[in-house]
């Protein structure tokens, strides 16, 4: 950790302000390029994706733990990095320090969204207005830890390993061994959109699945692979980098579960064009497709706004508000919004005062944000003093970050409090944030399901589908183009248990690929069809 009396919080600081740039950009480059993360790692159109692979995903770890508890919860992360603004996200508006201090920056009160008589959020918030007014949205005050460095490395190392000391495991995936071995084909953690492998990286390596692009999770969904080995050159060099991508294909152990989950899971509501409205709105298919993973990453970036920031900020926080009530939306049309909780946070917050480039320079604490029809709405914790600041002119932190995480993994992942303890490198009183019974509900027995390949095929004109139920169940079978299009419904209603067939038409069909999806309430599968003329 870099010695407090380094502090790179603004851009009067120069080379030790770049120099933290540096290594924070010199860092995410290495996580994109796979050099700083343990598995398989290929540029797909220039987006790196990477996964686990068999011999280090058979580990124990949080997701063990999970498993062994028989939930069906999912958390959220959105990390906000560079420093969100927290001031100018909820604003204190009836603070004269507030407005004497950022002359040029503060947001009048009549131009916020009023949350009670002293705070306001900002308007680029509107979406989330709805979820705050139905208690389905959380504000903690002043959230952070002491004696912070106000590097953006060292408080994305605390915030990822809950530690102060320079901890090299993440709290999501630092359970310890005897919590047993993920033996199965599901990732134990999913990011989507950035890449922030320490918050999942055990003591040997990291465990999960991290897709930079959102997009990426198509590519499975339409060829089943995570590398493309199609379409590469007939060369010595076409042939070797085919070779390497099958093997890497082949030993993913999360490729056909994913795509699974995601196949045929339609988004039902509309999210902002951006990359980070896109990655929540991936994330929202594979809950809803019932993929097993118990936590998800996402990441919108931009916070760092030193100069110019009310432009930027209102940006950030139209794309972070739209997206996150799209999210909902979608959840709740499908009922999986109940069962999902979504967190905030950023690596640290802003200082009081603006400086004289129209922005605000690293600072302390800040709120955070928690969402979903399960929190105890409304504000926790003591507000932001402006008056007591530090020597820095910083926010005192009125609610550890690692009390939040206590809530989260107790209250609802549902760890025991000695876990909790290991993960987080202390025990840490979790707080009132939820507004369910903080037993974690009891997931049924999966039902065995399974889909063989249509026979024949490549068909011409007609093929058999089997399909088989360990129990009763409504089931549907349906084919889809590569396009996600469904073209046909070949079985639908309730099934016995047992085998099944069903006729499949293909004699309408044009040429080319189609997927053939068996699904039933929690669980689905997928064969390919080839149709030639």
């Amino acid at each position: 950790m870099c010695s407090t009396s380094h502090r790179a919080i603004g851009l009067e600081h120069g080379a030790a302000h770049d120099d933290d740039h540096a290594s924070w950009t010199r860092r995410d480059f290495l996580v994109r390029s796979g050099l700083a993360a343990a598995g398989a790692a290929v540029l797909l159109g220039g987006s790196p994706a990477h996964a686990a692979v068999a011999g280090a995903a058979r580990r124990p770890g949080l997701h063990g733990a999970l498993r062994g508890l028989n939930t069906d919860r999912v958390l959220v992360l959105v990390q906000l990095a560079g420093g969100n603004d927290g001031l100018n996200t909820v604003v204190p508006v009836r603070n004269d320090v507030y407005y004497d201090q950022r002359p040029g920056l503060s947001i009048a009160r009549g131009d916020t969204i009023p949350l009670d008589s002293d705070y306001g959020l900002h308007t680029s918030l509107s979406p989330l207005e709805s979820m705050w007014g139905d208690g389905h949205m959380s504000i903690v005050h002043s959230v952070g830890y002491q004696n912070q460095s106000l590097s953006h490395f060292d408080g994305i190392d605390v915030w990822a390993t809950a530690r102060e000391d320079g901890g090299q495991t993440g709290w999501s995936a630092g359970a310890a061994r005897a919590l047993g071995d993920l033996d199965d084909a599901v990732p134990p953690s999913v990011q989507v959109g950035g890449s922030f492998p320490l918050l999942m990286t055990s003591s040997e390596g990291v465990e999960g699945m991290t897709l930079s692009n959102p997009a990426l999770l198509e590519q499975i969904v339409l060829s089943g692979e995570l590398y493309p080995t199609a379409d590469l050159p007939d060369s010595p060099f076409g042939r070797q980098l085919s070779f390497l991508r099958g093997v890497a294909n082949d030993a993913n152990l999360y490729v056909s579960t994913m795509r699974d989950a995601a196949e045929g899971v339609t988004n039902e509501a509309e999210y902002p064009d951006t990359k980070f409205g896109s990655s929540m709105a991936a994330v929202a298919r594979l809950i809803k497709g019932g993929l097993d993973t118990r936590v998800y990453l996402v990441k919108l970036g931009g916070f760092d706004t030193h100069a110019n920031q009310i432009a930027r900020h209102t940006e950030l926080l139209d794309t972070l508000g739209a997206s996150l009530a799209a999210f909902y939306a979608d959840l709740g049309a499908s009922g999986d919004d109940d069962r999902t909780l979504t967190m905030t946070f950023s690596e640290f917050g802003r200082r009081v005062a603006q400086n004289g480039s129209s922005g605000t320079d690293h600072g302390t604490a800040a709120p955070l944000f928690l969402f979903g029809p399960s929190v105890a709405g409304g504000f926790h914790g003591a507000g932001p003093d402006l008056t007591d600041l530090d020597q820095t002119g910083n926010l005192p932190v009125s609610t550890d970050f690692r009390e939040v995480y206590a809530t989260v993994l107790g209250g609802w992942l549902g760890l025991d409090e000695a876990t909790a303890a290991t993960l987080l490198g202390g025990s840490y009183a979790p707080l009132d944030l939820l507004g369910q019974a903080t037993s974690t509900p009891t997931a049924p027995d999966p039902l065995a399901i399974d889909l063989a390949p249509p026979a024949p095929n490549p068909v011409r004109s007609v093929s058999t589908v089997r399909f088989s139920l360990s129990a009763p169940a409504d089931t549907e079978v349906a084919v889809f183009d590569t396009a996600g299009r469904r073209v046909a419904v070949i079985a639908s209603g309730p099934h016995a248990r047992g085998v099944h067939t069903a006729r499949l038409d293909a004699s309408g069909f044009a040429s080319g690929t189609y997927l053939v999806r068996m699904r039933t309430e929690g669980a689905s599968r997928t064969q390919t069809l080839s149709v030639i003329r």
